[in-house]
């Protein structure tokens, strides 16, 4: 029986976190059926481009709606069975609220995947992290999944968090991360490669540990501790700040107003893009606060260090323990005595950290592959 996918695509386009999960997902998706994407909110043509979506695989403006048409084909095979028809309910990332409006959202959208249920069609939900959640917002998903066929979860922390709403469907999908495959993947170049005489640290960071909770104390605890590991290493290494996240631009701008003149520090003002990420190869290690720019660098030899609040940051806590990799997780609430000597045992250990990174990667790999072989296994 043929199979199709409908997608609404909407995410945070600027976040090439987010395209890489995306992309990622739907090239598990297509090893097993059609996909079908809707664009007609305005998705950026480089996005576009960067998932490598077909013309065939879009719903753009000049179609009828994405949820006409995936109402239609729901319709016409509830009524002769010619095709499953599968949703993917939200996109991969991290799911939270805090507001009783969007988490009433939740709860009306529930009434909306019982009448696709109804019509045969098969619901996903995949790839994502969740929490915190408002109470309304709590209620809402518990009754939304409900309708939900597939419902995975990328770390422990979430998986047990949605346990313990009563979502005892869930199971564990690891990050898509894991699972993109780069062009031109490598190892660390070496400083002569790069024309320096000193191996390079990157810092890539953003200034709260969520988008939308700006702390000031935050970013300036951040400040601190890389203004420490510069002037510590200063002889040993170079340095230079990158993003990944337009965004994170102000930033990275204030930290090398900071850092400039304390050593042999650069800023690459030109965002960091998907096509051009084996730039991370010229570094050995890269201290940053977002997931994404962690598991990427990683896949160019690159070791990479979270600097955060573990314990607000959930996300980054969860799939890094997940992996028995907890060292690498730095906690910016501890004193700096105790942060820089956990950077300096990091820094002793690197290579077996990397070769650990690398098999925790063919795990992930091998257990996203089963996973999607069940989803498309009764059918």
């Amino acid at each position: 029986m043929k199979r199709t996918l409908f997608y609404k695509g909407y995410t945070q386009y600027e976040n090439i976190g987010d395209l890489l999960i995306n992309k990622a997902l739907l090239n598990h998706f297509r090893k097993f059926c059609k996909i079908i994407v809707s664009d007609d909110k305005g998705m950026p043509e480089q996005y576009v481009k960067g998932l490598g979506l077909n013309d065939n695989e879009r719903v753009t403006s000049g179609y009828s709606s994405f949820y006409a048409i995936l109402l239609q084909s729901a319709f016409k095979n509830f009524l002769i069975k010619k095709e499953q028809v599968y949703y993917l309910a939200s996109p991969p990332g991290h799911q939270f609220e805090n507001s009783f409006v969007v988490g009433l959202k939740y709860l009306l959208s529930g009434f909306y995947y019982m009448f696709l249920r109804v019509l045969g069609v098969r619901i996903i939900k995949i790839g994502f992290s969740i929490g915190p959640l408002s109470p309304m917002g709590k209620i809402g998903e518990r009754f939304r999944s409900k309708f939900v066929n597939y419902y995975f979860v990328r770390d422990s922390i979430s998986l047990q968090f949605v346990k313990d709403l009563g979502i005892q469907k869930a199971e564990f999908f690891p990050d898509l991360c894991w699972t993109y495959s780069p062009s031109g993947e490598g190892n660390l170049s070496s400083p002569v490669e790069n024309g320096k005489e000193k191996f390079k640290i990157m810092f890539s960071f953003r200034e709260a540990v969520h988008s939308d909770s700006s702390n000031e104390e935050y970013g300036e605890g951040l400040l601190e501790l890389l203004k420490a590991i510069v002037l510590e290493y200063k002889d040993a290494f170079c340095f230079e700040i990158v993003y990944q996240v337009t965004p994170d631009f102000e930033f990275s701008r204030l930290a090398y107003d900071k850092l400039g003149s304390l050593g042999d520090v650069s800023f690459r003002e030109k965002q960091i893009h998907i096509e051009e990420a084996s730039y991370y190869a010229q570094a050995a290690l890269v201290l940053t606060n977002r997931l994404h720019v962690a598991l990427l660098a990683q896949k160019f030899g690159c070791l990479p260090i979270i600097v955060t609040d573990i314990d607000k940051h959930v996300k980054i806590k969860g799939i890094f323990t997940d992996v028995k990799l907890g060292t690498l997780l730095i906690d910016s609430n501890q004193s700096m005595e105790s942060s820089l000597a956990q950077f300096d045992e990091i820094l002793k250990d690197r290579d077996k950290l990397m070769k650990e990174l690398k098999v925790a990667e063919s795990a992930q790999e091998t257990l996203s592959k089963e996973k999607m072989e069940f989803i498309f296994s009764n059918n």
